[in-house]
């Protein structure tokens, strides 16, 4: 069963790198678009005065802006990635695709899966490779133990991961998807704290931020590269976030078996 589960996921994620992947431009845009989205970020705080500690941000200080914006922007590439994939994976109704996938014995968690690994680390392995010289040139970034450095990393993909499979169930309810790619695009970007500490948002903002599941690994993530956070420190934020990408994957499954149970009933997968 674990076999034929592992399968599908790489027969999924295989597919999907020679659809959306198939040209080394492709590539290069990949690496262009986070480096220019970086670089206007950065300049954006430039105008002001980040050593005099007024902004209330204890960590954000001028020597640690660019790590500040680039683990914002790492974090947000693997769920803006995935948001993508899911887009594109609607296009799976419109080419009939989805129907004959259906009439397989395939399992529903695995297909998805497969998708949205693949969006994850073809998309970001690029921009992780240069931030990872921006960081050893120019950042000014605490190195934590393994133990840390690991945590950081599984709380990050594994919630993109369920993310990603949370917004392919979504999308396979409609072709017509581009309301919900424009609702969780850029609301990621503005409210997550990519770009703006979550904590001097206001209230109704802070609201928002909160549904997010990238707001919590971008805070984990933050905690432990900037702060030196240690592990008795994330302890109430891990378990938190492990809560939240719990109910999403229970919250998929739900939506999975509800899908599947109006296509058989209508009989038809490629209709709105």
């Amino acid at each position: 069963m674990l076999r034929a589960f592992i399968k599908i996921v790489q027969a999924e994620a295989l597919k999907q790198h020679k659809n959306y992947f198939h040209s080394k431009l492709i590539y290069f845009s990949m690496l262009i678009w986070p480096i220019l989205t970086f670089i206007t970020a950065y300049y954006t705080y430039k105008p002001f005065n980040l050593s005099t500690g007024t902004h209330g941000i204890s960590y954000l200080t001028e020597d640690n802006l660019i790590t500040f914006i680039l683990v914002g922007y790492i974090a947000h590439m693997f769920f803006r990635s995935l948001v993508q994939s899911a887009w594109h994976f609607s296009f799976e109704r419109v080419s009939g695709t989805l129907e004959l996938i259906y009439l397989t014995p395939a399992n529903r968690i695995a297909f998805i899966l497969g998708n949205a690994m693949s969006a994850v680390f073809e998309s970001v392995w690029l921009f992780i490779v240069f931030c990872f010289f921006i960081l050893l040139f120019f950042g000014n970034i605490i190195i934590p133990n393994v133990l840390l450095i690991f945590t950081g990393i599984v709380f990050l993909i594994i919630p993109s991961v369920i993310w990603g499979m949370l917004l392919n169930s979504l999308f396979l309810f409609s072709r017509d998807t581009r309301i919900l790619f424009t609702l969780l695009e850029e609301p990621m970007d503005l409210f997550c704290g990519v770009k703006i500490p979550v904590r001097i948002f206001p209230i109704w903002a802070k609201c928002i931020s909160y549904i997010f599941p990238l707001t919590y690994s971008i805070k984990i993530l933050r905690k432990i590269f900037l702060e030196g956070a240690v592990l008795s420190d994330l302890l109430p934020l891990l378990i938190i976030t492990a809560s939240i990408a719990l109910f999403l994957l229970i919250l998929t499954i739900f939506l999975l078996k509800i899908g599947e149970r109006y296509a058989k009933k209508t009989g038809n997968m490629a209709l709105f």
